[in-house]
């Protein structure tokens, strides 16, 4: 190990990064892909097996006072991000820039390490640096807490622009869904393009909402073709560009036949018919009661049992009727089962 010099000992003597058990809870939360064929920028893919190993060593070197190689983890972990070909929880992502952010600031750019912590914190606003990381009064720490603030600030939206997703693909900022053209300014972020297949397609780390062009398209445009379908135009439904693609969005209408309603209020009358028959044999049952002769006795049980057993007959004819409506579709009736 590189001998540490007095002054630096004073700077990194405090520093203990994440715990063992914090970097294995991280390695557990990465969800693996398969690697990515495009990515510009990158010689070769940036594996979560990696990023976890830099996170490791930078934290064992805090621990050792070996600043040469917290630096060398820094920088390839720095560099690397836009290469991270791994889907990964927002989390892992605060740990990353949060160790991004302390890299920085040894190496002298505290303004850039501002940056990398506040986008740590706005995506894990409750974190704390436990005390055996930092004293409560070394500068990292300082620096840390003092962009809690700002990290907290609103997502800035591009005016005027609607998200265009690659077919078969969603975009995911710093490890959360994309769902509008917007982020925090005044900090980096990494875009994620990840297939339905949860490959990565493309990295990209961004400031503020600078949200690749590609990726964007005018609400204008989305309208128009919205306008030329001839219908009305569903703000949260994102627009099909390509009819002949298996992926792009479809829209699916549920075709109400005719008869179901009036079928639905039928069954429900019957059934409410039956109550009133059930309720008429009751008077019958107190005339049979009164009755004081044999054949009284035998016509009023006889009605009275007519009147029951009509009454059971009429409820089931009313709730086969409500179901034949329920079950009813646009095709007709039809019996539907899995085996």
């Amino acid at each position: 190990m590189a001998p540490v010099t007095e002054p630096v000992a004073r700077t990194a003597r405090p520093l203990v990064a994440l715990r063992r058990a914090t970097l294995a809870a991280a390695a557990a939360l990465f969800v693996m892909a398969a690697p990515s064929r495009s990515f510009a920028d990158c010689a070769r893919a940036y594996t979560g097996q990696e990023m976890i190993s830099d996170l490791s060593v930078m934290s064992a070197s805090l621990r050792q006072l070996d600043e040469d190689s917290f630096k060398v983890a820094g920088a390839n972990l720095e560099k690397n991000l836009p290469c991270v070909r791994t889907p990964v929880q927002p989390q892992v992502f605060a740990s990353a820039y949060r160790m991004v952010g302390a890299y920085q600031f040894l190496a002298g750019d505290k303004a850039q390490a501002a940056r990398w912590f506040r986008v740590a914190l706005e995506l894990n606003p409750a974190y704390e640096w436990d005390v055996s990381e930092f004293p409560v009064d070394h500068p990292i720490r300082q620096a840390y807490l003092a962009e809690r603030n700002a990290a907290a600030s609103s997502k800035t939206p591009l005016a005027g622009k609607v998200l265009n997703e690659p077919a078969g693909a969603k975009l995911f900022l710093d490890g959360r869904a994309l769902t509008k053209p917007a982020a925090t300014l005044d900090r980096p972020h990494l875009l994620q393009v990840v297939g339905t297949d949860n490959t990565v397609r493309q990295v990209y780390l961004i400031e503020g909402n600078a949200i690749p062009e590609q990726y964007l398209r005018g609400e204008e445009s989305a309208a128009a073709a919205v306008v030329a379908s001839g219908k009305k135009a569903d703000k949260n439904a994102p627009v099909r560009a390509n009819p002949d693609d298996p992926y792009a969005v479809q829209k699916i209408q549920r075709v109400r036949p005719k008869a179901k309603t009036p079928l639905m209020i039928a069954g429900g009358a019957i059934a409410l018919g039956s109550g009133a028959i059930y309720g008429a044999s009751f008077a019958t049952r107190s005339s049979f009661d009164a009755a004081s002769t044999t054949k009284d006795l035998e016509h009023f049980r006889g009605l009275t049992n007519t009147l029951v057993v009509a009454a059971g007959a009429t409820f089931a004819v009313g709730i086969g009727v409500e179901y034949a409506a329920i079950i009813i579709d646009s095709n007709g009736f039809g019996l539907r089962g899995r085996f």
